[in-house]
């Protein structure tokens, strides 16, 4: 069990290179939104970066649930 857990944790943090184009995406949008705007806005960035990437984050554990109960419904048959 734990060594699926563990390849599973590899797989969405190190292998998917989704997650890192994301979080590279929502870097670049915060950091135009910055320079864009001020100080109101400036003070709001940190909390948007943050709701970014966990949506990120959700999203492909989502997936990778999803893949994971494929592969364990495929493998019963």
């Amino acid at each position: 069990m734990f060594k699926g857990v563990w390849a599973t944790l590899v797989g969405l943090l190190i292998e998917d290179g989704q997650l890192a184009i994301g979080a590279l995406v929502a870097l670049a949008i915060t950091w135009v939104l910055a320079a864009a705007g001020g100080d109101q806005t400036q003070q709001v960035l940190g909390w948007a970066l943050l709701a970014m990437v966990l949506v990120l984050v959700f999203a492909n554990l989502y997936r990778a649930g999803l893949v994971a109960r494929a592969r364990v419904s495929s493998a019963r048959r």
